[in-house]
């Protein structure tokens, strides 16, 4: 069971998260209007802190770097991000259908993919959705669920000294079902500013922050 615990942080957790427009409207854009710029070129550096309690606190940076590619996944559109930290590069899937924003999580052990939907902005506050996935476990597959929650929308926030306006708050939590009952194990807050993108996140499991990641710097072209 810890397993599927971090199996579901991990989820929560492997994001730097971006959008587009809605799939209705042929202008991706890179305007004040968008919770999240998509102009070829743009950047974002984030520092990210994951502490499991197993040998102390992993800290890294990663640069998110907008290309002009674009990907079909499940029938939806995404669009392609280069991400480059440490020594690592790789593509990350953002999209948003259907007024929902949202990236793309391979699930290595069931060989699927996985959609991550982070932020609805037609919601209102309080207002809340579902995803519901099955993940392998040892002890059998069990049946998993993202619910995301809008928390606040048209706020202040300051993250690494830097203040953003006009940010929405949402809660992603991720659990499992144990006797027809749903446990939640984590939770992910986002801070998502329009027209800047995602600006910070927080997991939490039990009650204490295991991670965080929060917008260094950024280019919009």
């Amino acid at each position: 069971m810890k397993k599927t615990i971090y199996t579901l942080l991990a989820i929560s957790a492997l994001f730097l998260a971006s959008c587009k427009k809605d799939d209705n409207d042929n202008n991706p854009g890179g305007g004040s209007n968008t919770y999240q710029p998509f102009t070829a070129g743009s950047e974002w550096k984030y520092r990210t802190e994951i502490d499991l309690g197993e040998g102390g606190p992993l800290v890294d940076t990663s640069v998110n770097t907008m290309t002009t590619q674009t990907k079909t996944i499940n029938n939806k559109k995404f669009y392609v991000a280069k991400t480059v930290g440490g020594e690592e590069n790789e593509e990350t899937y953002l999209g948003l259908n259907n007024n929902i924003y949202s990236t793309i999580i391979h699930d290595e052990v069931a060989d699927e993919d996985l959609e991550f939907a982070y932020l609805n902005a037609s919601k209102a506050v309080n207002d809340s959705w579902e995803t519901l996935f099955t993940i392998e476990d040892e002890d059998g597959d069990i049946q998993a669920r993202l619910k995301t929650t809008i928390k606040e929308k048209g706020i202040s926030k300051t993250i690494l000294g830097k203040s953003y306006s006009n940010v929405i708050h949402t809660v992603v939590e991720t659990g499992f079902k144990v006797n027809n009952n749903w446990v939640t194990v984590s939770q992910m807050d986002f801070y998502i500013a329009k027209g800047v993108g995602m600006i910070a996140t927080y997991g939490t499991v039990q009650n204490k922050q295991v991670a965080k990641t929060e917008l260094m710097s950024y280019n919009i072209k």
